[in-house]
């Protein structure tokens, strides 16, 4: 990912999942190739509680996790230019490769840190958020331990996989998923999308973990992990405040100004855009009025309704301020409906999400900059950070079976719904049963469809390794002595 100066200048984190037509329970799953996942019966242990994903609220010490873990970089300057470029070389690597018996990539003490912090009470990050414009805060700490976090733990993990060392994974996998919630204790969706990004990395070794044929039964560890390890309520907040943490001038846009500050405002915001976000503006009073002469036209059209403003008042703004009236109005009105949206249950929710994902994208079509296709995109960043939770919730399944087939003499459930001593997880993302299907020692369990305009909008907009994610479904081949 590039060097960011992170604002969520449009901060629409939630988007559409609309599925109003019931789920078949023989429905062929959704997504690409099947994860296959290589399963060994085994019962629930008692105490149930004895696998945990997070550490126990007992075992966090006081003191701030952030210092720990930007310490990281400047311990060993020579493994930051030699080995930190290559960590994520390790995700294809196979557990049986002969390349994990000389595996040392990640040095014990940065484990170690990195441990200490998981295990750490607090994360304040101070950000100068509010005593400074805040598109102008920049986040390279978050992107670089998206590589610490993510790939180095990932192949710590798989090394000790590889030497059947199943609690050291396991200890590993709950460092990085804390470490993960450390990095989403702030505002700002860079930081939750880099943290869902962290725990999916973690999923994919809880899914080896479990593949392995003395795994313990997972299920209750994974009952403990929280919906809310992201912090989306507290982001939509936030987000929906940054026009006005960025441009105080938002606040009072009624406040009486002559054409020469309109100007000066509209110039300085074009500015901020350019050095934070790589806007391309153009220099000359002609090109620029070019540039935007279609936002200009639809903000004249559209000022008179919008505000209740008469078309002659309107027709004696300048160009700057007809924009700008037009642009920040719009910009309050959408994140004002996206920060109500997302306090609603996804029942509520989804079907207003989905139109607002709708007029956003117009809006920002009118914009005339490729520089908005990111922020236009709720839909991403919706399923960026919810998606996540519908893995827990079918590694959960995958875990009730393996209960199942332990007290059923090896035997794999029919339905889901056979399961019936431990309760069996819904899809959170439709509210709908998973997809089951067994034929003789092998089940697939996948996800209910999304809506074809969902996929359909993520291959538009080239996201497919996330609608692969969406998609994800698991072949269980269950092991027969």
């Amino acid at each position: 990912m590039p060097k960011l100066a992170f604002i969520v200048w449009f901060g629409l984190s939630i988007t559409p999942l609309l599925a109003q037509e019931p789920a078949q329970a023989d429905a062929k799953p959704v997504g690409p190739k099947p994860v296959v996942v290589e399963i060994t019966p085994r019962a629930i242990e008692n105490p149930m509680l004895k696998y945990r994903f997070l550490p126990r609220e007992d075992e966090l010490k006081p003191g701030n996790a952030v210092p720990i873990l930007l310490r990281l970089p400047w311990e060993q300057r020579a493994w930051m230019e030699k080995v930190y470029p290559n960590l994520q070389q390790w995700e294809n690597v196979p557990l049986n490769d002969p390349k994990w018996k000389e595996y040392s990539d990640i040095p014990p003490r940065f484990f170690e840190e990195m441990k200490r912090a998981a295990y750490r009470r607090d994360a304040a990050w101070e950000y100068p958020i509010g005593e400074v414009p805040a598109m102008t805060i920049l986040l390279p700490d978050v992107q670089g331990l998206r590589a610490f976090l993510g790939f180095g733990l990932s192949s710590r993990a798989k090394y000790h996989l590889s030497r059947g060392e199943l609690d050291e994974a396991m200890e590993v996998i709950k460092v990085g998923i804390a470490n993960a919630r450390h990095i989403a204790a702030t505002p700002f969706v860079i930081n939750q999308l880099v943290a869902a990004a962290i725990q999916r990395t973690m999923f994919d070794r809880t899914v080896d973990l479990i593949s392995q044929p003395e795994s313990p039964n997972l299920y209750w560890g994974l009952s403990t992990i929280p919906k809310g390890i992201l912090s989306l309520e507290r982001t939509a907040d936030f987000e929906g405040q940054m026009l006005a943490l960025t441009f105080p001038f938002t606040k009072d846009l009624d406040k009486p100004r002559d054409s020469q500050e309109w100007k000066k405002l509209f110039d300085q915001q074009l500015n901020l855009l350019a050095e934070t976000m790589g806007l391309v503006v153009p220099k000359g009073e002609a090109e620029k009025k070019q540039a935007f002469a279609q936002t200009e036209q639809v903000a004249r059209k559209e000022l008179p309704k919008l505000l209740g403003y008469t078309p002659e008042k309107v027709a004696q703004m300048t160009k700057e301020e007809a924009i700008l009236r037009w642009f920040v109005t719009n910009h309050i009105n959408l994140d004002s409906r996206y920060n109500a949206y997302s306090f609603l249950a996804a029942r509520e929710a989804l079907p207003q999400l989905f139109k607002l994902n709708r007029d956003c994208s117009e809006f920002y079509s009118h914009l005339n900059s490729k520089f908005f296709d990111f922020f236009k995109n709720p839909l991403f960043n919706y399923l960026s950070l919810n998606g996540n939770y519908r893995r827990v919730q079918m590694l959960r399944v995958i875990e009730a079976v393996r209960h199942y087939a332990a007290k059923h003499d090896g035997k794999l459930p029919e339905k889901l719904e056979d399961i019936s001593d431990i309760p069996v997880p819904i899809d959170p993302l439709t509210e709908k049963p998973f997809v089951w299907k067994v034929e003789g020692f092998v089940a697939t369990l996948g996800p209910p469809e999304l809506p074809s305009e969902i996929m359909a909008s993520m291959k538009e907009q080239k996201k497919d390794s996330l609608a692969e994610l969406l998609g994800t479904t698991y072949q269980l081949k269950l092991r027969t002595k």
